[in-house]
C-alpha cells in the first residue's frame, strides 16, 4: 500500500522539473508578450486597445508564474534576499513611477534555482524567430516600420535610418548583438564557419539599414573571436580568456564603467578628451550630464522625463535621453539599486573565473562595454544575461543548519 502511495505522490525531484517546465512556459510567453512592445505596431493609436492591454496582461501572468513558482518550490534562505529586493522595487515603483526593477526582481524569483542555461534557451528559441519574421515583413513593408532621418546623399535627397518593423531604428541591431551572444553561450563559444558567416551578413544588412555603430562592432568582434577559435590560434584564445589578467578584466569590468561613466557625466563636455569621448558616443556624455545636473542621484531613483523622437509625432523641444546603461538605472532607479545590480554582477564573474568559464566572462566584457552606449543592460527583452545574478542569490545563507545525527 506504501508503495503504492510512493508511486502516486511526486518526489522532489519530480517537483522540481515541474517547477522548471512551468516558470519557463511562464517565461516564455512573457517574453512573447514583451516583444509584442517593441514593435512599430505598438505605437500606432488604432491598435491602441489590443497593445495597451498586453502590458497589463503580462504583468498579471509574470505574476501568476512567480505564485505558482514559489509554491512548488521548497523554501530557502534565499526567499529573505528575494523579498528584499521584491520590496526594493516597489519602492522605486513609487519613486520613479517606473514598475520594471519590480517586474525584474520578480523573473528572478520565478527563475530561482533554475539552470541558467535553460533560461537563455527558452530566450533565444522564442525571440529569435519572432526578430526573424518582424525584421521581413518590415523590410519587405508589410507591417509598418519605423524611419529617421541620417543625412542626405550626393544627389541631395534625404536617407533614412530603418526599424524594419520595430518601433526604434537601432532596435534590430540591438538584438542582433543579445541572440548572438546568447547563441556564443550556448555553443561554448564554438561555432561554424558557415554560423559565423550567416551572423556577420545579418549584422552588416543591419548595419547599411539601421546605421547602429555600438553592437554592430561589438557583433564583429564576436564573430572574429569565433573565427580564431576555428584556427590554429584556438588553444592560445582560451588560455587568455581563462587568464587571471582576463579574469581581473572580467570581475572588475562592471563596477569600471559604472564608474567611468559617472565621472564622465559629471564632467559633461568640459576639456578636449573628455569632448572627444562625447562626439564619438554620439553626445552620450553630454545627456548623462543633463541628466545628473537636472535630476541628481537619489538612493530610490526618481521621475525622469525623457523627450525622444516619437513614432506617432515629431521631436517636440530638446532632444533627452539617457543611452547609458549605468547613468539611466542610477538616476532612474536609484544608486541603491545599481550598487546590488553592480555587486552581484562582480561576484558572479568571480565564481565563472573560478569555474574557467571563459566564454562566459567573454560575454559580460561585452556587455558592460555595450551597457555604456545603449540601455539594454537589464531588459529582458532583449536579453536574459543579467538574471545569472539568481546564481549568487540562491547560493547566499544568512546561517548554516547544523545537522545532529
Amino acid at each position: 500500500m506504501l508503495t503504492k502511495l510512493k508511486s502516486i505522490v511526486p518526489n522532489e525531484t519530480e517537483i522540481s522539473k515541474l517547477r522548471a517546465n512551468i516558470a519557463l512556459t511562464f517565461f516564455g510567453v512573457y517574453l512573447v508578450m514583451m516583444f509584442a512592445s517593441l514593435t512599430y505596431a505598438y505605437w500606432i493609436p488604432t491598435n491602441g486597445v489590443f497593445f495597451g492591454m498586453l502590458s497589463n496582461l503580462s504583468t498579471l501572468f509574470l505574476m501568476i508564474g512567480c505564485l505558482i513558482s514559489v509554491l512548488l518550490r521548497k523554501p530557502n534562505q534565499s526567499y529573505l534576499i528575494y523579498g528584499g529586493l521584491i520590496i526594493l522595487g516597489v519602492i522605486v515603483r513609487h519613486q520613479s513611477t517606473i514598475a520594471f526593477p519590480l517586474w525584474f526582481f520578480l523573473i528572478l524569483l520565478m527563475l530561482s534555482d533554475i539552470s541558467f542555461t535553460k533560461i537563455v534557451k527558452v530566450f533565444f528559441y522564442v525571440t529569435a524567430p519572432l526578430t526573424i519574421f518582424t525584421l521581413t515583413m518590415g523590410y519587405f513593408r508589410l507591417i509598418p516600420t519605423m524611419q529617421s532621418p541620417r543625412g542626405f546623399g550626393p544627389n541631395g535627397e534625404m536617407i533614412w535610418r530603418q526599424g524594419l518593423g520595430f518601433n526604434w531604428v537601432t532596435l534590430p541591431s540591438q538584438l542582433l548583438f543579445y541572440l548572438t551572444l546568447a547563441y556564443f553561450f550556448l555553443k561554448k563559444g564554438i561555432m561554424s564557419w558557415k554560423e559565423i558567416i550567416i551572423i556577420t551578413l545579418s549584422d552588416v544588412f543591419l548595419y547599411v539599414q539601421t546605421d547602429t555603430r555600438n553592437p554592430f562592432l561589438l557583433v564583429l568582434l564576436i564573430v572574429l573571436v569565433a573565427g580564431l577559435l576555428n584556427s590554429k590560434y584556438k588553444v592560445n584564445l582560451i588560455e587568455f580568456f581563462s587568464s587571471k589578467f582576463f579574469g581581473i578584466i572580467a570581475i572588475l569590468s562592471f563596477p569600471f564603467f559604472l564608474l567611468i561613466s559617472i565621472c564622465l557625466a559629471y564632467l559633461g563636455t568640459n576639456g578636449i578628451l573628455v569632448s572627444k569621448i562625447n562626439h564619438l558616443m554620439s553626445n552620450r556624455v553630454l545627456y548623462s550630464h543633463i541628466g545628473l545636473e537636472k535630476y541628481g542621484v537619489h538612493p530610490f531613483g526618481t521621475r525622469v522625463v525623457y523627450n525622444v523622437l516619437n513614432p506617432t509625432h515629431n521631436l517636440r523641444g530638446i532632444y533627452f535621453y539617457l543611452d547609458n546603461s549605468y547613468m539611466q538605472y542610477l538616476i532612474t532607479f536609484g544608486f541603491i539599486f545599481i550598487i546590488i545590480i553592480v555587486g552581484l554582477l562582480t561576484i558572479q564573474m568571480f565564481r565563472e573565473y573560478k569555474s574557467k568559464k571563459w566564454y562566459i566572462l567573454f560575454i559580460f566584457v561585452l556587455i558592460a562595454i555595450h551597457s555604456t552606449g545603449d540601455p539594454q543592460l537589464m531588459y529582458i527583452s532583449y536579453s536574459p544575461f543579467v538574471l545569472i545574478i539568481g546564481n549568487v542569490i540562491d547560493r547566499f545563507k544568512f546561517f548554516n543548519r547544523e545537522v545532529k545525527e
